[in-house]
Parts: C-alpha cells; structure tokens; sequence
C-alpha cells in the first residue's frame, strides 16, 4: 500500500521548505509498505549545524501554516 494522498502533500510541502533553504540531497522515500509507524521519510542535507536548524525551521513553519496544520515528527 502506498503513502498516502495527505503524506504526500506534506512530504512535498517540506521538501519545498528545505529547497528554499537551500537544502541538498533532498530525497522522499515511501516507507508505508516496510514500516507500521510513518508513510514517508524525508532526507535532506546542509553544509553546516546552522544551516541545518534553519531547514527544520522553515519545514515546522510551513506545515503550521497548511490549512490542515501538521507538526514533523
């Protein structure tokens, strides 16, 4: 079974936050076949801590502001 519709749209919105902070790597895996607890995986990299912590930042703001909220887990 494959993640589902909502997963996929959070999953998208988060790598569009990481991209806009210039994030690399960003890769969205569909787990929802392998594991029980999540349908997706987000990897994404930065060149540095503060880099990265902005990243995570821009993520947790843009699912907050979707109109159904979601907080990454």
């Amino acid at each position: 079974m494959a993640a589902s519709e909502r997963a996929r749209e959070l999953a998208l919105a988060a790598a569009e936050a990481a991209a806009d902070k210039k994030a690399q790597d960003i890769v969205i895996f569909d787990v929802a076949d392998q594991l029980v607890i999540t349908d997706i995986f987000l990897l994404a990299s930065g060149s540095n801590e503060r880099q990265v912590l902005a990243i995570v930042d821009a993520i947790e703001e843009r699912l907050l502001s979707l109109p159904e909220k979601a907080r990454p887990a």
